[in-house]
């Protein structure tokens, strides 16, 4: 493996030992010296031939361990309808309505049961599956007369046609819903250990972080001329003080339990009233998955690896709650979860010119200016494939705009110590200095760091993370802090600055 050839740096701790985790700090020992930062910092951070998909993901393993190690007894991890749909051989099934119509045809042909355990039957189906109760239905979703027909089969295949509106493979519904079920527990499981003191501080940091990311952007629409030339600076601000971090973790622990008692409940009755077993557990699960057919659970706090902005509220993963607490050096809390806060606040005000949503006009001059970038980036960085579309506007201002807050703090934070020494590596004999400045670069590459090579992906609006690194890093504070010449590829690959708001932004003069 390309791995094992890698010349991978050391780091020396200077300081005394840090005992909660701190993922950057870490991160730092991956990174490849023989790569020169100033040709490809992405790659140089990040190399090629790491098995992670995502390096901050992985390295939080033990911590998502130690979170659902303190809920393993909630009522939530022991559910009856999830351990049944785990054994459900649902790659050996085939389609809801031919195995619903299967288990009526196998009764209605089995002497030992009788009309009214067929109705019985039927009306599970009218009661889960159209969301019927009593008599209460309508035309061909009135179920009980199939009970009566004795041609078995002909009252089957009516009952298979009948139920062609929720007709799935049982593979395809059966992976749905065991995302489902994860992703409503993780959302548990977190806010369990969060109310149990884990990260406590960290969302408050990260509360912090995005109010001074506020204030900052207002401070800089009040100066963007194509906003004030247009009269949409006063409308722009609202925007961005109607954005707000979603912190109501009582209310997704709420909305989360209701989705699953539902489910449980509703599987436990029906296999209460069927009063059979075997396949009876797999058609109670898919009954029980039909009621909440519509039902999606809340995604609003969760532990896996992401953040999304849903205007006007922003969520985050746990694990940048713990990031934000636990990294030791606010330079690399600012490159880091301070560029994944500066993105996401973003996502409000950065627009497709030729299609705006929410704030009334956006400079054309500033979409093409980050569009060029990412092109150009490609262009000099492409591994697989790559190429900037309008269907990446949205991201790739995020990601230029949010580099551009995080690194606005840093520089008031930092005034007079970004040359300050973080931590020294030592790349066999030879040393090097880690600076604040640095760190903060290094800390934003950490967070999109994979070691396979990139591609871009159909209808993703996300460019490659080589791509979305490189091209965020046009920002002249990143050639002052490597010192990088003006024939290098970093630099070279750079074209021009894209100031979106703030003095200097496109269309000074009208």
């Amino acid at each position: 493996m390309y791995l094992s050839r890698m010349k991978l740096v050391t780091i020396f701790i200077l300081i005394g030992a840090v005992t909660a985790f701190d993922v950057i700090r870490e991160a730092f020992r991956i990174i490849d010296d023989s790569q020169d930062p100033c040709e490809n910092f992405y790659r140089h951070a990040c190399p090629i031939g790491s098995d992670r998909d995502l390096l901050i993901a992985t390295a939080y393993d033990d911590l998502l361990f130690r979170i659902k190690a303190k809920s393993v007894n909630a009522i939530w991890n022991n559910l009856e309808i999830e351990k049944t749909l785990l054994r459900i051989p649902s790659r050996e099934l085939t389609t809801t309505n031919n195995f619903i119509g299967g288990l009526f045809l196998a009764q209605c042909e089995d002497k030992h049961v009788g009309r009214e355990d067929l109705v019985n039957f039927l009306k599970q189906i009218e009661h889960y599956y159209f969301q019927f109760s009593g008599s209460n239905c309508e035309f061909d979703e009135c179920l009980s007369a199939l009970a009566s027909d004795h041609n078995c089969t002909r009252a089957s295949e009516k009952l298979k046609a009948t139920l062609t509106k929720l007709d799935f493979t049982f593979f395809d519904l059966s992976e749905f819903w065991k995302e489902y079920f994860r992703a409503a527990k993780q959302g548990l499981d977190g806010v369990n250990a969060l109310l149990d003191g884990e990260s406590k501080q960290g969302v408050s940091k990260v509360q912090h972080l995005i109010e001074r990311m506020q204030k900052k952007l207002i401070s800089w629409v009040n100066e963007t001329d194509w906003a004030i030339n247009n009269g949409a600076e006063e409308a722009i601000i609202e925007e961005t003080l109607q954005v707000h971090h979603y912190d109501n973790y009582a209310d997704s622990m709420r909305k989360n339990l209701q989705f699953l008692m539902k489910l449980e409940q509703d599987y436990l009755k029906c296999l209460r009233d069927t009063k059979r077993e075997h396949d009876f557990e797999t058609f109670c699960v898919l009954m029980s998955i039909f009621a909440s057919i519509e039902k999606y659970p809340d995604l609003t706090f969760f532990t896996f690896y992401n953040a999304f902005n849903a205007h006007p509220q922003l969520s985050f993963s746990q694990l940048f709650y713990d990031m934000a607490e636990n990294v030791g050096e606010s330079a690399g809390v600012l490159g880091s979860v301070g560029y994944i806060a500066g993105h996401e606040l973003s996502h409000t005000l950065i627009e497709n010119a030729n299609a705006p949503q929410l704030i009334p006009y956006f400079s054309n001059e500033s979409m093409q200016c980050i569009q060029n970038q990412y092109q150009k980036t490609c262009d000099h960085f492409e591994e697989e494939s790559c190429g900037a579309s309008d269907n990446q506007i949205d991201e790739n201002g995020a990601d230029m705009l949010g580099l551009q807050l995080a690194y606005s703090l840093f520089e008031e934070e930092y005034q007079g110590r970004m040359n300050e020494e973080y931590i020294r590596i030592q790349n066999f004999e030879e040393y090097r200095s880690i600076t604040m400045e640095q760190l903060f670069f290094y800390s934003t590459a950490f967070v999109a760091c994979s070691g396979k090579s990139q591609k871009q992906r159909l209808g993703d609006g996300h460019s490659p993370l080589n791509v979305r690194v490189n091209a965020v890093f046009q920002h002249p504070g990143f050639r002052k802090a490597f010192n990088c010449p003006a024939n290098s590829t970093m630099v070279e690959s750079f074209n021009e600055q894209c100031i979106i708001f703030g003095k200097g932004a496109p269309e000074m003069r009208r």
